[in-house]
Parts: structure tokens; C-alpha cells; sequence
């Protein structure tokens, strides 16, 4: 995962930025989950800079996951986990987010139900009749 550490944190800022806003808790946990990663606190210089120069706009999250779609079963559902982490840091629940994490997970090439364990299902009008009985 160090070797993909740019790719990385590309991912999990594009998570931060999905809603639109950068939260400082998000920052925080992305910046926490980097140093975790690399095992370096405080982070690289060239990692720093890569957060400071990230532009929202460019950044295109299947392509950058689908660079990554040769690792492993486990070391690609941990990226789609990470990523899930970052969303989940606001403590809000966005659509746009959830659309992104789910962009991040087809990139990695991770199955159908992977991806149903990481995203929110949104139900229909129609299952919520009896739902409660």
C-alpha cells in the first residue's frame, strides 16, 4: 500500500471533497490514516504537499482506483474501507459521497456485494408498507 501512497491519498481526498466541503475532522482522519499507512508521523513532506496541491475538480476516483485494481482481493476491499472511512468522518450521511465511494469501489473491481456492504441502499416507497410489523 506505501508503494501507492499519492494514488491513496488522492482517493481519500477526493472522499473529503465528494459533499463539496472539506471538514477539518476529514482532514484529520485522513491525515491520521496516512501516517498509520506509512508509519510515519508526521507525514512526508511530498505526501503533505500532495494534500495541499489536490484539486477536486481533476480528480476522477474510477480512474485512479482502477490503477490500483491489480492488487489484491484484501489490499483493494482495504482501500474501499479507508475511503468509507473518510466519508463516515463528518458524521453524515450524503449521497454524494456514498455515489463516490461507490465510483471507488467499481474501480478497484470490487463485487456486487462488497460494493452493498460498503454504500447505502436507499429503499423504495414500496418496502416501507409493514415494515415495522
Amino acid at each position: 500500500m506505501k508503494d501507492h501512497i499519492e494514488t491513496l491519498t488522492d482517493l481519500l481526498l477526493g472522499a473529503a471533497y465528494a459533499d463539496k466541503r472539506l471538514e477539518g475532522r476529514e482532514l484529520e482522519t485522513i491525515r491520521a490514516l496516512l501516517e498509520r499507512v506509512t508509519a510515519q508521523s508526521p507525514l512526508p513532506d511530498e505526501v503533505e504537499q500532495r494534500i495541499k496541491a489536490f484539486n477536486p475538480a481533476k480528480h476522477d476516483a474510477r480512474a485512479a482506483a482502477a490503477s490500483l485494481a491489480f492488487l489484491s482481493a484484501e489490499d483493494r476491499r482495504t482501500v474501499a474501507d479507508l475511503v468509507a472511512w473518510v466519508t463516515e468522518a463528518d458524521e453524515e450521511i450524503d449521497l454524494a459521497e456514498d455515489r463516490y465511494l461507490r465510483q471507488v469501489a467499481e474501480g478497484l473491481g470490487l463485487d456486487d456485494e462488497a460494493i452493498a456492504e460498503l454504500t447505502v441502499e436507499i429503499i423504495g416507497d414500496d418496502e416501507l408498507d409493514g415494515l415495522l410489523q
